[in-house]
C-alpha cells in the first residue's frame, strides 16, 4: 500500500479513533480524531488538488466525528446520580413497607387462626348431640389455639362419679399433663381464677359461680390471658354440653338407686358379648334378687323399702370391680355384667355379695332388719351366644335359687 493510501485510510479512520477514545471522554476523543484527520490532510496536501474526492472525504469525516461526539454523550463528565439515588431510596421504602405488610399478615393469620379455633369450638359444642364424639375434634381446636398438644379440658362429671371433673378433650398426642387430682394438688385446690403453677397454666370455667370445667396447658403460647379468653368464650357452650350430658345420664340411670337403667344394662350386655366374641374371651352375667322384698314393703312401708334398695345398690357397686357394670334390672332385681370374667371368679364374687348382704343390718327406727338375696349366674359363650339367651339362662338360675330355698347362688352351668 503506497503512502497516500495510508493517509487516506488514516483520515477515514479518524472518526473511529474519536469514538473509542470518546468512550472515556468525548472531547478528548474529538480532539484525537480531529488531530488525526488534520495530520492526514497535511500529508495529503499534494492530493488535495484532486478536489472533489478529498472534499467528500473531509465532509464524511466531519460528520462522523460529530456523530461520535453525539454517541458518547456525557462521557468524561461527572455522572448525575440523583435519579439512581432516588430510585434506590424508593426501593428501600418499598422494601420496608413490604416487610411491614408481611409482619401484619403473619400476625393477622395467627389471630385469625385463634379466632377460628374459638369459633369452631363454640360452634361444635353448641350444636353437638353427641358430646363424646365431639371431644376429639375439640382437642384439635385446643391444640390449634394454644399451639401445643399439651392442652386438656376437664368438665364436670355426672352424679354417678360424685360430680368430680373428668377429662373431656385433649391434644391429639394425648395429655402429657399430670392427672386431674395432681393438678388440683399443685394449684392448692380448684382455682378461683386462672393461674400459672409448676410450668402449667390452669384456667377454671365458671357459670353462675359454679365450676363447669378446667383448662390445663403447658407450652405453646403459654400465658394466663389466652387461657382466660378461651375459657370465657367456651363457658356458655360448655354449660349446654354439661346439661345435655346430665339429661342423657338421667335418661339412662335409675333415679332411686343411681344405677344404670334396664335399657343401658341391655346395651352393655350386647356390647360386651360383641367384644368377647371378637377377642375370644368370656364374660359373666348375674341377676341378684332381694328375697321377700314385698313382705319388707308391707311391714315397714315403701319409704323404708326405697332406703333398702339404695343401700343394696351401694353394696353391689362396692362388691365388684370398677370395670364391672351394675344396673337395676327391675323392681328389686339387679343385673351385673362382668367383662372377661371366668366362671369360677364370678361364682366367688357372687358368694361374697350374698354373704355381705346377709350380714348387713338395715335400721328402721328402733328395729333392726336383715335380708338376703338370691343370685343366678350365666356365662358367655358357655350358656349362650346372644344377649337374650344369656339373660334367659341367668334368669333360670335365679329361679332355681328361689325354688331351692333362697339366699343362695346358682350357676346356670349346673342346671
Amino acid at each position: 500500500m503506497n503512502t497516500p493510501e495510508v493517509w487516506v485510510s488514516a483520515a477515514a479512520a479518524s472518526p473511529l479513533l474519536s469514538y473509542f477514545l470518546g468512550r472515556f471522554n468525548r472531547w478528548a476523543g474529538l480532539a484525537a480524531g480531529t488531530a488525526l484527520f488534520l495530520a492526514a490532510s497535511f500529508m495529503l496536501a499534494g492530493e488535495i488538488s484532486a478536489g472533489a474526492p478529498y472534499a467528500a472525504l473531509a465532509l464524511w469525516t466531519a460528520a462522523a466525528l460529530a456523530h461520535s461526539v453525539f454517541l458518547n454523550g456525557g462521557a468524561g463528565s461527572v455522572p448525575d446520580r440523583s435519579g439512581l439515588e432516588e430510585a434506590l431510596a424508593r426501593a428501600a421504602r418499598l422494601q420496608a413497607e413490604l416487610s411491614l405488610i408481611k409482619t401484619e399478615t403473619t400476625l393477622n393469620a395467627a389471630g385469625e387462626k385463634k379466632s377460628l379455633a374459638v369459633y369452631s369450638a363454640v360452634k361444635l359444642l353448641s350444636e353437638t348431640v353427641e358430646p363424646q364424639a365431639a371431644a376429639k375434634q375439640l382437642g384439635k381446636y385446643l391444640a390449634d389455639y394454644f399451639e401445643t398438644e399439651e392442652a386438656a379440658l376437664y368438665i364436670e362429671g355426672n352424679a354417678r362419679d360424685g360430680g368430680r371433673m373428668e377429662l373431656f378433650a385433649h391434644g391429639s398426642r394425648g395429655p402429657a399433663l399430670p392427672g386431674y387430682l395432681e393438678l388440683l394438688a399443685q394449684a392448692g385446690g380448684f382455682p378461683a381464677a386462672a393461674l400459672a403453677v409448676s410450668g402449667l397454666v390452669l384456667a377454671p370455667i365458671y357459670a353462675g359461680g359454679s365450676p363447669l370445667g378446667l383448662i390445663a396447658l403447658r407450652g405453646g403460647t403459654q400465658g394466663v390471658d389466652p387461657a382466660v379468653r378461651f375459657a370465657d368464650e367456651l363457658s356458655f357452650a360448655l354449660k349446654r354440653v354439661i346439661l345435655f350430658r346430665k339429661v342423657e345420664w338421667l335418661s339412662l340411670t335409675d333415679g332411686l338407686t343411681g344405677l344404670w337403667r334396664r335399657s343401658a344394662l341391655d346395651e352393655k350386655i350386647r356390647e360386651e358379648i360383641r367384644r368377647a366374641a371378637a377377642f375370644k374371651t368370656t364374660m359373666g352375667f348375674m341377676i341378684a334378687d332381694i328375697d321377700h322384698f314385698k313382705h319388707l314393703n308391707d311391714n315397714y312401708g315403701h319409704q323404708f323399702g326405697d332406703a333398702v334398695l339404695r343401700r343394696v345398690a351401694q353394696l353391689l357397686k362396692e362388691g365388684v370391680y370398677e370395670t364391672d357394670f351394675v344396673g337395676r334390672y327391675g323392681g328389686e332385681e339387679f343385673g351385673i355384667v362382668l367383662p372377661r370374667a371366668d366362671s369360677a371368679g364370678v361364682l366367688r364374687k357372687a358368694e361374697t355379695i350374698r354373704a355381705r348382704m346377709e350380714a348387713e343390718v338395715f335400721s328402721q327406727g328402733l328395729e333392726k332388719v336383715r335380708l338376703t338375696v338370691s343370685i343366678g349366674i350365666a356365662h358367655f359363650p358357655r350358656d349362650g351366644g346372644a344377649p337374650e339367651e344369656l339373660v334367659g339362662r341367668a334368669d333360670a338360675a335365679l329361679y332355681a335359687a328361689k325354688e331351692g330355698g333362697r339366699n343362695r347362688v346358682v350357676d346356670a352351668g349346673n342346671l
